[in-house]
């Protein structure tokens, strides 16, 4: 009868320790399958990141351009006036002298 429940016993605890084992195996499958998915997200989200960086970067340098030209042209049309101004002035200057 003794011998039954020793037996009966490391019967048990032969199957806790399986049943443990499997757990602890179940479960760091799960825990590096998480690991893959967020490391997977993380590497999404910063190549997002960088997109949308460059796209900024991009949509600013054109702004940035847009405004250059702009002032160019503001430029010279002001050096257009100031060099008719000049010759107005001249040819006023030389009707005075005259």
């Amino acid at each position: 009868m003794e011998e039954n429940k020793v037996e009966s016993i490391k019967k048990d605890k032969t199957a806790t320790e399986n049943l443990l084992q499997e757990t602890i195996e179940k479960h760091q499958a799960e825990l590096s399958a998480q690991k893959i998915y967020y490391t997977n997200a993380l590497s999404a989200a910063k190549e997002a990141e960088a997109l949308a960086e460059a796209r900024v970067n991009n949509e600013a340098r054109t702004e940035l351009e847009s405004r250059l030209r702009e002032a160019e042209e503001r430029e010279t049309m002001l050096v257009q006036a100031l060099e008719e101004l000049r010759q107005t002035l001249t040819r006023k200057e030389q009707q005075v002298l005259t």
